[in-house]
C-alpha cells in the first residue's frame, strides 16, 4: 500500500472510527437524515388513510377519540453523498511531513468514517481544474481501492478553486456534504466557490491545513521567496518589525476565511500539519465538524 497507508494506518482509521462511534451516539443517522417523507422513525406529519397503508402506521388513538382514520408520517433516512474536494496544487507540496500527505490522510480518515456509516463518498482532487476522480463508492471494502488512488495521485499546478469548484458544479451531482480539503492559497481567491457551493445547495465542509512554519517563520535575515504554483522569485528582509506585520495579515487572513464559512454554515476545521493527523480527526468529531 505504499509509504502513506499501510497496515498501521488501517488499524488506526479503525481505531477512530469506534471513538466516533461513540461520540456520535444517535446523532450520525439523525444528521443525515433528509426532509423527505417516508417511514422512517421521526413523526413528521400525518394524512387521510388510503387502502394499501401500512396499518403498523394508522393513530389508533386518534380514530378512537375522532373515528377518524390517519396515517402517521415520518422523516425517511437517507444515505449521504460526501464529496471531498481535495487540493492537489503544487502549494500544498510542503514541509515535512507535506500538507499535501497530510490531507491525503485526512481525506482517508473521514473518508473510512463515512463508509463505515454506510455513506457514499467520492474523491475529487483539483489544482486549476478538476482531476481524475474517485467516484462515489459505497462501503468499507473500497478502502484499499481508496488508499490505492490516493497513493498514486501526484500534485498538480496552480490552485484555481474557483475553476475546479465550478466545474464540480456544473456536472449537477446528486446532493449532499463536499469538504473541501485545502490550505486555501488561491490567487484568485475561495469565497467564490465556496458561495456557489453553499447557492448549489451543497452543504459544506472546510479543513484548511497549514505547516507550522506558514503560521510562525523561522526565517531571518534577507532570504529569496519562491512561490511554488507561479515560479516568481523575491528577495525580502525579514526582521521582527516585518514578521509582526506578516503575523497580523496571516491572522486576518484566517478570520476572513472563518467569517465566510460561517456566513455559508460551513464547517470549518483549521490545523497545523505537526499536529497528528489522528488527534485532528477526533477533534473533528468533538465539535461535530464533520457529519451534519
Amino acid at each position: 500500500m505504499g509509504k502513506l497507508f499501510d497496515d498501521e494506518f488501517l488499524k488506526k482509521l479503525e481505531y477512530l472510527y469506534l471513538l466516533s462511534k461513540k461520540i456520535f451516539t444517535g446523532r450520525t443517522q439523525a444528521q443525515s437524515r433528509s426532509k423527505k417523507l417516508g417511514w422512517g422513525m421521526e413523526f413528521a406529519d400525518y394524512r387521510n388513510y388510503v387502502p394499501g397503508d401500512d396499518l403498523r402506521y394508522l393513530d389508533w388513538n386518534l380514530y378512537a377519540r375522532m373515528g377518524q382514520l390517519v396515517t402517521k408520517l415520518f422523516h425517511e433516512e437517507e444515505n449521504l453523498n460526501v464529496y471531498f474536494l481535495l487540493d492537489a496544487s503544487r502549494s500544498m507540496d510542503y514541509g515535512t511531513p507535506s500538507k499535501y500527505d497530510y490531507a491525503r490522510k485526512v481525506v482517508a480518515a473521514l473518508g473510512y468514517v463515512a463508509l463505515s456509516n454506510l455513506d457514499s463518498i467520492a474523491i475529487l482532487p483539483f489544482g486549476r481544474e478538476l482531476l481524475p476522480e474517485f467516484p462515489l463508492a459505497r462501503g468499507k471494502t473500497q478502502i484499499l481501492k481508496i488508499f490505492e488512488f490516493l497513493e498514486k495521485l501526484e500534485v498538480a499546478e496552480q490552485t484555481d478553486m474557483n475553476r475546479a469548484l465550478s466545474a464540480f458544479i456544473a456536472q449537477k451531482r446528486p446532493k449532499g456534504l463536499v469538504v473541501v480539503v485545502s490550505d486555501f492559497w488561491d490567487e484568485a481567491g475561495y469565497e467564490r466557490a465556496l458561495k456557489l457551493t453553499y447557492s448549489a445547495g451543497y452543504d459544506l465542509s472546510a479543513v484548511c491545513l497549514h505547516h507550522e512554519y506558514e503560521a510562525h517563520p523561522k526565517w531571518r535575515g534577507t532570504v529569496m521567496l519562491t512561490d511554488t504554483e507561479s515560479g516568481r522569485r523575491q528577495q525580502i528582509s525579514i526582521n521582527a518589525r516585518s514578521l509582526r506585520k506578516y503575523m497580523r495579515e496571516y491572522d486576518a487572513y484566517l478570520e476572513r476565511l472563518r467569517t465566510v464559512c460561517h456566513s455559508l454554515h460551513c464547517h470549518y476545521v483549521y490545523a497545523q500539519t505537526r499536529i497528528a493527523f489522528e488527534d485532528l480527526i477526533l477533534n473533528v468529531f468533538r465539535e461535530g465538524q464533520f457529519i451534519k
